[in-house]
């Protein structure tokens, strides 16, 4: 039961970072290149908050991804697509030793049979930053057996997690040498500044969440919203029903903070974080906010989302 709520925590809060969420941009700390949302470069993934990067193969294509949590998927260029690269970030408390048994209910989630744990133990990132390493098989309906090695590391209390999916087997240096090309930078991501109007319709918006009112926080949307293959009305359902929604839980006091801001002409991209505090007081999960974009419609700023199925 327990992994279970914690899948659904992390989910919840990767949909409220999905619809969350002369101008600066801030340098991630010892990371040159742009973000990937911003500007791709082929083999490298550049993460926007918290600041990590991974490299890949360069022929390795973009994949459609399957969960909130996830914030990129690549894959080996043959049909079916295989190997596979997941990257998620998201908010969790916990420590590393549950990663695997985490692992294992993302896998449940999505309908896998016979999910076992092959191996689980303690590692370490190449500059002695702390991880934790597990290998998992399942079958894929009506498929083959899978492999999926997991790499999981954490920047305060956001995991970054990464798994590798091949079909020959247990899995080989090979896939484990794009895990263990991770790196985290040590350091804070420092807030910028942003354009007036911009920081309006932030304030507005975190106004708007802490109000509790549906109808005020939807406002802050384009009718041409999509975000992890959400569209505007699946938002304000899930704002409105869901347990886990910041009306449901009672946000209060929430303040969006932004670390990289890239204004395009009536659109701008930006990464940062959302946080607040729950219902009684309790402070609420750091959520990171990647791969978002706003739009300009009529003078007016709004939340547009990556625009990805």
């Amino acid at each position: 039961m327990k992994k279970l709520i914690t899948v659904s925590l992390i989910v919840a809060s990767m949909v409220l970072v999905g619809g969350l969420f002369a101008p600066s941009q801030a340098q991630s700390p010892g990371i040159d290149a742009k973000p990937t949302f911003i500007s791709p470069t082929p083999g490298l993934y550049v993460n926007g908050w918290p600041p990590f990067t991974l490299s890949y193969p360069k022929e390795w294509v973009e994949a459609p991804w399957v969960l909130p949590t996830e914030v990129y998927r690549a894959a080996g260029p043959s049909f079916p697509p295989i190997p596979v690269l997941v990257i998620r970030s998201f908010a969790n408390p916990a420590d590393l030793s549950g990663s695997a048994d985490l692992l294992v209910g993302f896998l449940g989630q999505q309908g896998y049979k016979d999910v076992k744990v092959l191996s689980d133990k303690p590692s370490q990132l190449k500059d002695g930053t702390p991880a934790r390493e597990a290998e998992v098989g399942y079958i894929y309906p009506n498929g083959p057996k899978l492999n999926v090695f997991m790499l999981t590391t954490k920047k305060d209390d956001i995991w970054i997690m990464l798994t590798l999916t091949d079909d020959k087997g247990t899995i080989g240096d090979d896939l484990k040498s794009i895990a263990y090309s991770l790196k985290v930078p040590q350091g804070k991501q420092e807030p910028v500044k942003v354009p007036p109007d911009v920081q309006a319709f932030l304030d507005k918006f975190c106004s708007d969440v802490n109000s509790g009112d549906a109808g005020r926080i939807m406002t802050n949307y384009s009718d041409q919203y999509l975000d992890h293959r959400m569209y505007k009305g699946d938002m304000e359902q899930w704002y409105r029903n869901d347990p886990f929604s910041p009306i449901q839980l009672g946000i209060t006091s929430g303040t969006l903070t932004v670390t990289i801001f890239e204004p395009r002409g009536d659109k701008a991209y930006l990464a940062g974080f959302f946080g607040g505090k729950l219902k009684g007081g309790a402070p609420g999960p750091t959520s990171p906010i990647n791969d978002n974009q706003l739009i300009k419609e009529n003078g007016q700023w709004k939340w547009f989302g990556n625009q990805k199925l």
